[in-house]
This record gives C-alpha cells, structure tokens and sequence, in this order.
C-alpha cells in the first residue's frame, strides 16, 4: 500500500464526526480517483467526504443477501468480493 493510500484509508478509518479538514480532503482526493464516483458533482463527492466510512471484513463475511434492503453503497479498495457467483477485484486507480 503506498503511502497515499495509508493517508486516504486512516482518513477514512476516523470517525466523521472527529474528522478534520485535512482528513476531509484526502478523503475527497482519494474518491476523485475512484472510477465510480467520476461522475458525481463536485459539490455531492464533498458532501459525501463527511458521512463515509471505512470497513473491513475477513473472508466469507456476508455484507448482504439478495433481496435484502441496502442503506449503504460499498467500494472495494482492496481485495475481492463474489456477487451471484461472479468474483470481482478494485479497479486501479
């Protein structure tokens, strides 16, 4: 893990609540590289900067089951995850 990404993960690791500034703009310069949130407004990645959170799961953890109602998103920064048979890895930054 480079020395970014330990930045960006102990931004996140804090609660948001406890959050600085600083660690409110790793955080948003960390998920300005993620390809799924590209195409977010500005203004809605900064939003979200304040509420995200950092969590970790061991292997075979099950984060939800089909049909389930979901209250969260969840990105894969490292690791793997098998949904409905199909593995999938993080994209590169």
């Amino acid at each position: 893990m480079s020395q970014w990404d330990q930045i960006f993960v102990r931004a996140l690791m804090r609660p948001p609540q406890y959050r600085s500034l600083q660690d409110i703009q790793n955080i948003y310069y960390g998920l300005c590289g993620l390809e799924a949130l590209q195409t977010l407004r500005d203004s809605t990645l900064r939003t979200l900067c304040k509420v995200v959170r950092y969590e970790k799961h061991v292997a075979d953890d099950i984060l939800y089951y089909t049909g389930e109602f979901s209250n969260c998103w969840y990105i894969l920064l490292s690791g793997s995850v098998f949904i409905d048979g199909s593995m999938y890895l993080p994209r590169s930054r």
